[in-house]
Order: structure tokens, then C-alpha cells, then sequence
């Protein structure tokens, strides 16, 4: 019957074709009229868009999208809107039954349950939990029942041939997609394939094969690209790839690239990888739903060759292999071809399963394509074992007024190395994209002072103050990890969408005219000696008001070299003599170490032993005690040996409302900008030494400017700086200075010392340096008071608070600023670069203008010049932007011409013009 009905619609589309091609048809052809209901709960798809190629896929054999609003098909670079995939379906054969799920009239594979979340219908992705089935939870495990993570973005999902309509033979497919965003593995995209025979009989002559329709250059519903496309087959990298003649009239740029389907590993038989058996190409158009024809395709079968259909799957030229046909026999001016590539004969025994690993790669140029090619078999013969980058830190953001802030967490240090075990990470990476994630720009780094890379400190907040007000930017974060002798230095990804973590979307607006943002206040030293000054900065968010937070310090130790089992502990001895010091112990050999201040690289003692099973080391004037320990039995690989790094930080403490960590064990400095996940920007600074300066007697005109010289010199004091004489040397004017503090009875710090005009004089560690007209030489009398602060450092006894105070509207502060409301652009002339663009095949911008720096609560009323009333905008906001369409309130474009408008905000009210020409 599936022949008879697959003939039919054959002989129906015979004639047709000669007129239009069939591609064309089934473009056109609702595709609601060819879909099954999607009533079944276990149906679910998701998007692979980690690595440079995104790909919407089914858990129903399908890798690609029914139609592209649904997401990407093998989009390449990932959000270019460069679709290359219209079909790629995995296909699994015995004689006279094949099971696919290309043919939407009768699509074979159905989902299987128990492997995602049912509630959301998307396939289950390592890097989204909530895709995770809620009892099972992620489906791949370890023996111990750990879960297994192998890329950057894995999916799991099986499907079954529960809907085969010939018969159902039992066959369960369970697909893993991989995909890494790491820059050598980037333009890869991998899906493993188990298929698992659950079926009453043994199958023979079995084949998996892979339909592959890439259509180079083309857009669905556009001019069609596809008649041009040829194909390459490499046997020896079991490699199809397609191409065309490098230009399309409807991708962005009108540039082509390459685009391959590689088989990487395919099951043994005889001790031999039997690869890529067969591969073979036929026109879109001849594609058929006749089973013999398929599995014919697919083994190679002389009998299909010497049939009438022959011609249309086999293109073998002057080969004598039956099983390849040869790319030569394309016409140079391409073709609208669809290649199948089969592995096979195998046989698959009840119970048992064949594994196979397949690859998309591609490449702007050739050689780039081949080179993705080669890291794609490196990667699938390390069974995926890469090494890989620092996790992605999640990255948050804040508009501001031309500013953005962006402010993320320290997930990336806390996880160690998956393969070495070290903590190795090193540093941040800031990118902006101005095209929403096509092109970025690297616009800030910060990384770990350690003589490695840039050395400029780690912080965890940044403001961009590059940008313009009313304009969409992307910002994504990545975490580096340092180099080591045989890998370089690896770089999470940077995220290609919104739904990634460290990737987020921030459009910088105006200010609301007289809103006060929200501020921190009451910070408070509850505990310590330290005279550092906490700042803090929280983001404009009116969640954070009623926040209150306390800061405390204590220590973290790492293992940031060497992968030994040694536990360390820190006990603080004396909290009075800790310090704001990073320790280094680096060990020489197995049973020596040396002790480093790592903060100033200073060797604080050299050489002691290290018996085994550990040992204590007290750290004399610091106040800590740091013990050893290593694991009981441990082998000498498990015990620190040469080049192995432990490391002891000062480290930070952020709780909110008493019980919410925001921050635990944070590695901290002086000076560093660190963020809570909330958003509360904060550091503790050092105080100004010189805190003030103040004439206190006489008024000549002498000027005295004061620096610090010698901080290690400084003493905490008031002091006085005073003229008592003057004279002349050689003809050149000088004065006469003491210096006195305020100490009962005072100190004398300078009993007379002579200065000349632009000369300088010191005392305890300040300089001052004198000024004064030659022909006016200052006289006794003149007096100066400098106070100057000592700073003292923190240390683990030092405890702050402070609390978080809500936004307020000063309603005096709109009054006198109401006039500065605009709109922008006046004139709005045909279209705005405010505007972003929409739509797939032919983009279109979103007519919009802007009203600026409005008050948090107002309404807008637009009038014509008539007073006909044309919109009312009610705007209720933290910042002072308002956008509109163009489109009055039944939903209709305004025309052309000047209109008025009316911002009324209580009683204060603001009225001005704007034109529209289109």
C-alpha cells in the first residue's frame, strides 16, 4: 500500500514539474496540511546554537526546521541568517524497510518519553536544566550516577520507528548532539546515533544512512539559489561536502561558503571500521517514498542500477565502484542534488547496539571547512574528551544614561579543571556587538596579577561609556584560562544568543527627569581598625531597596598548579595580625617547599621539608596557621610533587538580609571592583593620605602644594606648616619654615628649614613644594595645617554594613527641567537608526520615534495640527525613554506632516512639535 500511494502522488507531480520545480511546490504547500498533530505529549525539539553553526532539530529524525521562523537550519556564521540545511534526516534500513522521517506524509520515527521535560516540549540540553526530565533528571550517567557533560552544549533525546509503516521492527534511536564554542572547534556541530535493536528478531543488512539536502545560498520563499549547487566526496575523511559558485542574491554580503556532512565513526565488523560504504546524489525532485528505492540508495543495489530508475541515483561515471557516484558528472552550472551517505551491511542483534558519530563542518573558504573537518575526527576519536575552558561566568547589565554597567559572578574560578584538576583560571573577557551577535569586539580584559598576559587585576564590574542612548547592544563575557606547556590558553564561549548565560541585551536610555536612582547608604564599620573606605554602588533597580548587607573577610585555599589529593586547612592563630596577602607554597620536589608572598612576590621562607602525610606551616606576624594533609594511602601522584602550587587568599564575604550568600570565599584586593549577582557595585579603597589642607594664618601670596613622598614614612597627625622668616641668598628670595603637629606638648618635626620659590621640604613622608612672587616674599605669620591619615589595612576582623534606599521623585527637580523633553529624530525623515529590523527573507525596519528625558510618571498625548487627537502613550518607567511606532490608536501609519505634543506629568505640563516626512 505505501508504494501504491508514494506512485500516485508521483504520477500527480509529473507533469507539474516540468512547469515548476518541486521544491518550489513544497514551499508553497501549508505546511500545517503535511504535519501529524502534535497532540503527543513526548514530541519536543531544540536549538543547537553554542558553536558557530546553529541547528533546530526534532526528536523525531528530523535535523532542521519545518519552517525557519522556528529557528535555525544550519545557520552558518550563527546568526548571519546564512540557512544552509533544507533536509538532513537520519535514515536506518533493512531490505525492504527503511525508517525515515523526511517525508512529512508519512514520517516514521516518533518520539520516545521520560528524557525531557514534558511541560516545555524541548528536547533536554545540558546547559538548560529545566529542559531536564523532573524525576530522571539529566539522561546521561556515569556507573555512579553522576551526570555526563562532554561539550560546551550537549541535547540528548530517542526517538523509535513506532510509526513505521511497513512494520515495526523495534528500533530505538537515542541522539546526542554535541557543540562547543571554543575557537578550534567552533564551526563543528556533531550528533551521535545508538541505534538499539528492541525488536522480537535479529536484523541483517543493516544500513544507517544520512539524507543530506544543503541548499547553498538559498532562502526559503526567495529566489531559488538551489539549481546551482554541487557536491565533493572525499572517501579517505568519509566526507561529502557542498558548495556552489560562491555568490547568492539573497544572504547578507552575497558571499557563499562550505558546508559538509563528515561520518566520523561507525561501528566494527572484522576488526575493520567500516566508515562511509556508499554515497550517492540525485535530484530533489526525484526523491521518493518507495522503500526498495531508499534501501537500493543506500546498499548500493545493482538491482535499483540496472532498473529504469538507475539513472536518477547512480552517477558513478568512469568509476568501476558501484557504491560512490563521482562528483565530475555534476554540470558545471550545479544542480538542485540531495546526497545520501550509508554505512553498511551490519547486523544487529536483539538487544544490542550500533553507535554512530556523525559531523556538520563548515567554512567561509575551503581549507577552513577542511580544517573543522580534521578537528571534527580528532574530536570524535578522543570520544570527545577536549580540553576545555573555564565555565561561562553569568553576566548581568544595567542601562544607564549613554553608559551601560555590567556586573557577573565568579563562577568561572570556583570549578576546577575537568581534566587536570587545577584551578587555572586566569582572567575576563569583555565582547560587544552592535548587530546582535554577529560581529563582536573584544572591549575590555582583566586578569589575575601573576606575570602572566596583561596583569591588570580581576574585577567584576565594568561600565561602557562608548555607547549612544536609543541603540540595542549585546554584551557577552568568557572566562580564559592560563596556557600550560602543551595547550594554549582556552577561552569559554562567547554567547551566541540571549538564552546564553553570559550573554545579555542592554539598550542605554535617558534619564527620568527628577527621579533620584536607587543608592546605597548607612554603610557602617561594625568591627575592625581599618580606615579604608567602602564604596557603594548599587544598579538602578528598585528590587534591590530594603536590602541590607553585611561584608566580612576570611581565607580560601586553591590548588592552582598540580593535581595533588592534599587537603588544606586554615587556621587563623591571630586575627589582630592577618593580612590582605595571597600565600603561595610552591613546591621544589616531593618533600620541599617554598612559602611566597604572591601579593608582592617576595620569598617569605625557603626550603622546608614536607614529610609525608603533610605537615603545618605558621605564618609568623601574619596570624594563620596552614596544615597539610594528605589523603590516607595516597600514591605519590596523589601527593604534591615538583611544580604543584597551593595557594591561601584573602578572601570576601557578601550576605544579604542575614541569610542570602551573594558572594563566599571570593579571592579579594584592595581597590578591586567587586559585584554582588544582585547588583550592588562595591570596593574598600585606601584612604587619601593627605585628607586636608587649610590656610590658617596670614595672607601673603604664597601657595604650598602637598604630596606624599615616602608612604612608608606616614604617621597619622595634624600638623602646622609655618613661615618664620624670610631672607635673600645671592640675590634670590627664600622663607624660612617649621613644621609642628598637634600633639600635647608638640613635636617640632622641622625646627627651620630654608626654601626657595618652586623648592620643596618634607617631613614624615610628605613633601611640600612652595610658590610665591620673587618681587613678594611671603613674611613670618603665614600659617598652613595639613592633617594627613595613616592607612590601615584590613583584616579578617573588619566587618561592614550598609543598606539599599528605593529610587524618589523630586517633583520641584521636573518643574524646572520639563522643557528639556525632545524627540528623536525631529524630523523623522523616511526611517530612524533607532530602528531595528525584522523579518527573515526581506528585512524591515520597525518605524519608531523616541521621546527623551520625560519623568518617570507621564502621559503623551500626539495631536495633529487640527487638534485632532492621534495616540495617547501612558509611560510609567525608571528612565526618561519613550518609543512609538508611527501608528495612531486603531493601529493605522500616520501620514506625513507636523505634529504636537502634549507630556503632562501632574500639574506640570510641556507642549512642542515634531514632523514626520516620508
Amino acid at each position: 500500500m505505501k508504494k501504491v500511494i508514494i506512485l500516485t502522488v508521483l504520477i500527480i507531480f509529473s507533469n507539474a514539474v516540468h512547469s515548476q520545480n518541486k521544491k518550489a511546490i513544497d514551499e508553497q504547500i501549508p505546511k500545517s496540511s503535511l504535519e501529524k498533530t502534535f497532540g503527543i505529549i513526548d514530541r519536543a525539539a531544540g536549538i543547537h546554537n553554542v558553536s558557530n553553526i546553529g541547528l533546530f532539530f526534532e526528536n523525531r529524525g528530523k535535523l532542521y526546521p519545518r519552517r525557519i521562523t522556528q529557528g535555525p537550519s544550519g545557520e552558518f556564521p550563527i546568526n548571519s541568517t546564512k540557512h544552509y540545511i533544507y533536509r538532513v534526516n537520519p535514515w536506518v534500513g533493512i531490505p525492504g524497510n527503511v525508517v525515515q522521517g523526511l517525508h512529512t506524509t508519512n514520517e516514521e520515527w516518533e518520539a520516545v518519553g521520560d528524557y525531557h521535560n514534558p511541560d516545555l516540549a524541548q528536547v533536554a540540553f545540558s546547559d538548560n536544566p529545566q529542559t531536564w526530565h523532573p524525576v530522571n533528571g539529566w539522561p546521561v550517567k556515569d556507573v555512579n550516577g553522576n551526570n555526563i557533560f562532554l561539550s560546551d552544549q550537549d541535547s540528548y533525546c530517542v526517538y523509535s520507528d513506532s510509526n513505521n509503516s511497513r512494520e515495526v521492527l523495534g528500533l530505538q534511536v537515542a541522539q546526542t548532539g554535541y557543540a562547543f564554542g571554543v575557537k578550534f572547534a567552533k564551526n563543528i556541530l556533531f550528533y551521535k546515533f545508538e541505534i538499539t535493536n528492541n525488536g522480537p528478531r535479529d536484523l541483517d543488512s543493516l544500513y544507517f544512512g544520512l539524507y543530506s539536502d544543503i541548499d547553498v545560498g538559498n532562502v526559503s520563499g526567495g529566489v531559488p539559489e538551489y539549481g546551482d549547487d554541487k557536491i565533493d566526496f572525499i572517501k579517505e575523511r568519509n566526507l561529502v561536502y557542498f558548495y556552489d559558485d560562491g555568490v547568492s542574491s539573497e544572504w547578507p554580503g552575497g558571499k557563499t561558503g562550505f558546508f559538509g556532512v563528515a561520518l566520523l565513526k561507525t561501528p566494527v565488523v572484522n576488526g575493520q571500521m567500516l566508515g562511509l560504504t556508499d554515497m550517492h546524489y540525485n535530484l530533489y525532485d526525484d526523491d521518493l517514498d518507495i522503500d526498495s528505492v531508499q534501501y537500493g540508495i543506500m546498499s548500493s543495489s545493482p538491482s535499483l542500477y540496472n532498473s529504469s530508475l538507475g539513472p536518477r541515483y547512480f552517477h558513478i561515471g568512469n568509476n568501476t565502484n558501484l557504491h560512490y557516484d563521482d562528483p565530475s558528472t555534476i554540470p558545471a552550472s550545479g544542480l538542485d542534488i540531495v546526497a545520501t551517505l550509508s554505512s553498511g551491511p551490519y547486523r544487529l542483534n536483539r538487544g544490542d547496539t550500533l553507535t554512530f558519530i556523525m559531523a556538520f563542518v563548515a567554512g567561509e573558504t575551503l581549507d577552513e571547512m577542511f580544517a573543522a573537518a580534521t578537528t571534527a575526527q580528532q574530536t570524535a576519536d578522543a570520544n570527545f574528551n577536549l580540553p576545555k575552558p573555564p565555565e561561562r561566568p553569568n553576566l548581568f547589565g544595567s542601562a544607564g544614561d549613554r553608559s551601560t554597567v555590567l556586573y557577573w559572578d565568579d563562577i568561572a574560578e570556583r570549578i576546577p579543571d575537568a581534566s587536570s584538576g587545577e584551578y587555572d583560571f586566569e582572567g575576563y573577557r569583555i565582547y560587544s556587538s552592535r548587530d546582535k551577535g554577529i560581529n563582536w569586539d573584544k572591549i575590555a580584559q582583566f586578569d589575575i596579577k601573576n606575570g602572566i598576559g596583561e596583569d591588570v587585576g580581576i574585577q567584576y564590574s565594568f561600565s561602557d561609556t562608548t555607547v549612544l542612548n536609543g541603540f540595542e547592544y549585546w554584551y557577552s563575557i568568557t572566562a580564559f584560562d592560563r596556557a600550560s606547556e602543551i595547550i594554549e590558553s582556552l577561552e569559554s564561549p562567547i554567547g551566541n544568543n540571549l538564552d546564553a548565560k553570559n550573554t545579555i541585551s542592554v539598550t542605554p536610555r535617558s534619564n527620568a527627569i527628577g527621579r533620584e536612582a536607587v543608592s546605597g547608604y548607612d554603610i557602617q564599620q561594625l568591627n575592625g581598625s581599618s580606615n579604608y573606605d567602602l564604596s557603594v554602588s548599587p544598579v538602578d533597580k528598585e528590587e534591590l531597596a530594603g536590602g541590607e548587607y553585611k561584608i566580612s573577610f576570611s581565607y580560601v585555599a586553591k590548588v592552582e598548579e598540580g593535581n595533588p589529593k592534599t587537603q588544606v586547612t586554615i587556621t587563623i592563630s591571630d586575627s589582630n595580625q592577618t593580612k590582605t596577602l595571597k600565600y603561595g607554597f610552591r613546591f621544589n620536589s616531593a618533600n620541599n617547599f617554598d612559602l611566597i608572598n604572591l601579593s608582592t612576590g617576595e620569598i617569605i621562607r625557603a626550603g622546608y621539608n614536607y614529610p609525608s602525610g603533610g605537615r603545618e606551616v605558621i605564618i609568623t606576624g601574619h596570624g594563620l596557621r596552614v596544615r597539610f594533609t594528605d589523603a590516607p594511602g595516597a600514591t605519590a601522584d596523589e601527593r604534591p610533587e615538583q611544580g604543584d602550587l597551593f595557594t591561601v587568599s584573602y578572601a570576601v564575604n557578601v550576605v544579604k538580609n542575614l541569610s542570602d550568600s551573594l558572594v563566599v570565599k571570593r579571592p579579594f584586593n584592595l581597590n578591586q571592583i567587586n559585584a554582588t549577582t544582585d547588583g550592588v557595585i562595591f570596593s574598600l579603597n585606601k584612604p587619601e593620605i593627605i585628607k586636608s589642607v587649610s590656610r590658617i594664618g596670614g595672607t601673603d601670596n604664597l601657595i604650598i602644594d602637598f604630596t606624599v613622598s615616602a608612604e612608608t614614612l606616614i604617621q597619622q597627625s595634624l600638623y602646622f606648616v609655618n613661615v618664620i622668616g624670610n631672607g635673600v641668598s645671592d640675590g634670590i628670595s627664600f622663607i624660612i619654615i617649621n613644621v609642628t603637629n598637634n600633639n600635647t606638648p608638640a613635636d617640632t618635626i622641622v625646627a627651620a628649614d630654608t626654601v626657595f620659590n618652586l623648592g620643596t621640604f618634607s617631613f614624615s613622608g610628605i613633601q611640600g613644594r612652595v610658590q610665591f612672587p620673587a618681587n613678594a616674599v611671603p613674611s613670618a605669620g603665614n600659617r598652613f595645617s595639613v592633617e594627613v591619615i595613616k592607612p590601615i589595612e584590613p583584616n579578617v576582623k573588619d566587618l561592614y554594613s550598609f543598606k539599599i534606599r528605593g529610587s524618589s521623585v523630586r517633583t520641584e527637580v521636573i518643574r524646572e527641567n520639563i522643557n528639556r523633553i525632545r524627540v528623536v529624530p525631529n524630523p523623522y525623515v523616511a526611517s530612524s537608526l533607532y530602528e531595528p529590523e525584522f523579518g527573515e527573507l526581506r528585512r524591515e525596519p520597525l518605524r519608531q520615534i523616541q521621546f527623551v528625558n520625560l519623568p518617570p510618571e507621564c502621559t503623551i498625548y500626539i495631536f495633529t495640527v487640527d487638534a485632532d487627537l492621534v495616540k495617547t502613550i501612558h509611560h510609567n518607567s525608571n528612565n526618561g525613554t519613550e518609543t512609538w511606532d508611527l501608528r495612531a490608536e486603531g493601529g493605522r501609519e500616520i501620514a506625513p506632516g507636523v505634529y504636537i505634543y502634549v507630556v503632562k506629568s501632574g500639574d506640570i505640563e510641556y507642549k512642542e512639535r515634531f514632523a514626520i516626512i516620508k
